[in-house]
């Protein structure tokens, strides 16, 4: 039984379930260090050089550089635009996605002691270091069904059924249930499973499409100390409380087109999947750093970053509904699991390595660079919680063996500049960001734009980030990726940030 449970799970999970897969792995493990404006549009790499809040997130060593104490509030407003095109000859569709939100609020409290210490600083902070709003839509024809993988899921590793009380609770079970899928008894009484996709031709068509939506983020609550020894040392460390809240929505719909000419499948009429995912959760970590002037205008910067341990809940729901006619009548069904699923699990990011250097040329302005190392092949989740099941324990284990075999380490760079006029300040940047999958290119890029106004007692400061990312995505898996629905999928996102602070 419990190789019929993992062989389950292989197929699905990437998909379905619960958010202990690779995706969701990777989606909690890239942050954004850029809280702020000035951080945003130098690129998000002056963390050698500081004296901005964004640094807790990166090296809070930057922060012993405030010679005075501060408070800095930084709204936003995101703009993401997906494009999906299912493969073939099909049109693309695109949605958009808009949130406001507060991306930073900080107050840095400066202190002065007695000796070689010339600063010695206390920061408090609300940093917003993910976002996970997108819709996500697509339509077009291509052969094969979700009622496939229905199929294999009911059908052990012997090629024969399992039996329906022994079906899981959220796909074979209630498609089962919805008559996507029915049984009977073979010459040997064996048990097997059958859906009406096996009576279509070669290559007969569905007309489908689907309807995504993602939203939540990341918030982290900063508790951060620094000094700075003799201007030439500093020293600071962020103590991070990630809250972590994410949803997702689906309704998926395949319909068969109804003519003889596009293969019309016989009884098939259409199928309608949903399911809904929340995980909410919090977490803890420890940023440690360091920065060394060999010069006043010269900065050099190494910070390292525990493992996030997030403490989650997933909270899981599905729905199928089949038509089919038969002897020239409609039947219906629909299928529900007998109680939405639940779930407690930890999940560990990736330990981060940052290496950093700044160059200050007076009265002009000034340039940085920082190179990030992340193995993201080091995240893992535990499903070893009390009231878990061995079926949680063991997706727990697939999820970690995919997680080790298909991600890896990976580089992210940032450089960016600022020149100085007067009291208004030019910014750019720019960054790369490696790919996290080891058998294809998951890289990205983004470019960013900024500028800001100094005062004696204020500043403010306004950054534009704009970054485009493309994956394949996929609304269901088989064992052989035979008739795979790939989804060509690109994401543009447009961010503005506008930050003002107030020195005291």
């Amino acid at each position: 039984m419990k190789n019929i449970i993992l062989i389950l799970l292989t197929f699905s999970i990437t998909t379905f379930l619960s958010a202990q897969s690779i995706s969701d792995a990777l989606r909690f493990s890239q942050t954004e260090s850029a809280s702020t404006a000035r951080m945003a549009g130098i690129g998000g790499g002056m963390s050698a050089l500081g004296g901005e809040f964004s640094v807790v997130n990166v090296n809070p060593a930057g922060l012993a550089i405030y010679r005075s104490s501060e408070f800095s509030i930084t709204p936003s407003f995101d703009l993401r635009r997906s494009t999906g095109t299912l493969g073939g000859r099909n049109d693309s569709q695109s949605e958009n996605a808009s949130t406001f939100n507060f991306s930073n609020v900080g107050i840095v409290l400066n202190s002065r002691p007695r000796g070689k210490w010339r600063t010695s600083n206390f920061a408090i902070g609300y940093n917003r270091i993910a976002d996970f709003k997108e819709n996500f839509d697509f339509e077009g024809r291509s052969s094969g069904s979700m009622a496939d993988q229905f199929l294999e899921l009911a059908t052990g590793p012997d090629g024969l059924g399992i039996p329906a009380q022994q079906l899981d609770d959220f796909l074979a079970g209630p498609a089962f249930d919805a008559f996507a899928i029915g049984d009977f008894l073979d010459d040997d009484d064996n048990l097997r499973y059958f859906n009406d996709f096996e009576e279509a031709e070669p290559g007969a068509e569905v007309q489908r499409l689907q309807s995504l939506e993602r939203e939540g983020s990341i918030k982290e609550l900063s508790l951060s100390l620094a000094g700075n020894y003799r201007n030439k040392f500093l020293i600071g460390g962020t103590l991070g409380i990630p809250f972590l809240r994410y949803a997702q929505s689906r309704e998926y719909e395949e319909f068969d087109p109804g003519t003889e000419f596009d293969g019309n499948i016989p009884f098939f009429e259409s199928l309608q999947f949903t399911d809904t995912l929340s995980t909410d959760g919090i977490g803890i970590n420890l940023k440690i750093g360091m920065i060394y002037w060999p010069t006043p205008k010269i900065r050099i910067g190494a910070a390292v970053h525990s493992p996030t341990f997030y403490r989650l809940t997933d909270y899981y729901d599905t729905s199928i509904d089949y038509t089919y006619t038969e002897l020239d009548q409609t039947i219906s069904g629909r299928g529900i699991p007998a109680e939405p699923r639940d779930i407690d699990y930890g999940f560990r990011t990736p330990w981060r390595f940052i290496g950093s250097g700044g160059l200050v040329i007076p009265k002009v302005g000034l340039l940085s660079a920082e190179v990030e190392y992340v193995n993201y092949a080091g995240s893992s989740y535990n499903l070893d919680k009390d009231g878990n099941s061995v079926f949680d324990t063991d997706r727990g284990d697939v999820a970690n063996g995919d997680i080790d075999n298909e991600l890896q380490s990976a580089l992210n760079i940032r450089v960016g500049a600022e020149y100085m006029i007067q009291r208004f300040l030019v910014r750019a940047g720019y960054n790369w960001l490696g790919s996290a999958y080891s058998d294809r290119d998951g890289s990205r890029s983004r470019i960013s734009l900024g500028g800001g106004f100094r005062a004696d007692r204020y500043y403010l400061d306004l950054a534009y980030v704009r970054g485009i990312t493309e994956s394949e995505y996929s609304p269901y898996n088989l064992r052989d990726n035979s008739a795979e629905q790939l989804v060509n999928r690109k994401l543009a996102s447009n961010r503005i940030l506008f930050t003002f602070g107030y020195r005291f």
